[in-house]
């Protein structure tokens, strides 16, 4: 006579497969959310210091290049004689980002990033609807990357954020100078400006930086939920 498995046992082997699922599910969601970051972040330093090599060998050393205003107009205009050529994009253009007009890059792999600050300040989102709410996702969907590689305001500053920037192409932004809770600057006894340094990232929440670091791989004791 031949045997087969009860009605009981099926319930049992399903349940089991079930409570496996539901304890490894989250652990796979949260290697796959960290494998994105962390593959998103390095194509994208990748490409767009690609992009810097490929435009000084046309347009001669970053140290000669003349950075725009800070409208959005101009640094469109800026983008499309130093970067337009070498960056594989979706679409560019000036839109409302949060409320203001920013020039934004759709890149073709779904990214995006809008440019401040006379072009120097590249927020970079893994997906364009972040955009809106950068701040909201910063550190698990949003992250901050600097293009300053001419010294500028700050350039007797003995900072960090100098070694990070100067003479370099696109990096992750380091601010020049700390901040308190309430995000003015941090002076010392003497009324003069703390300067960060590399201990400084978490409390700045340099969140690319430190991830750079880490050879582009999410830390173990990372904050940020993602």
């Amino acid at each position: 006579m031949q045997k087969g498995f009860t009605l009981a046992e099926v319930l049992i082997t399903i349940g089991i497969i079930g409570l496996v699922a539901a304890l490894t599910f989250p652990i796979l969601l949260k290697h796959h959310r960290k494998t994105v970051i962390e593959t998103s972040l390095k194509k994208f330093y990748t490409s767009t210091n690609q992009a810097v090599l490929l435009s000084v060998a046309q347009n001669g050393e970053t140290k000669d290049w003349q950075f725009p205003s800070d409208t959005p107009e101009e640094i469109e205009n800026w983008y499309n004689i130093y970067f337009k050529k070498y960056l594989n994009t979706h679409r560019t253009g000036i839109e409302s980002v949060d409320g203001r007009n920013y020039f934004t890059i759709y890149f073709a792999d779904g990214t995006a990033a809008k440019l401040t600050y006379m072009g120097h300040d590249w927020y970079f989102c893994l997906n364009a609807k972040y955009l809106q709410d950068f701040n909201k996702w910063r550190g698990s969907q949003c992250f901050l990357f600097g293009f300053y590689p001419v010294a500028g305001a700050l350039s007797n500053s003995p900072s960090y954020s100098q070694k990070n920037f100067r003479n370099k192409g696109i990096e992750p932004y380091v601010k020049d100078i700390m901040t308190d809770e309430t995000g003015n600057n941090m002076t010392d006894e003497n009324g003069n400006f703390v300067h960060t340094t590399e201990k400084d990232l978490y409390s700045q929440k340099a969140w690319s930086k430190i991830i750079q670091l880490n050879n582009w791989q999410i830390p173990k004791d990372y904050p940020v939920r993602y």
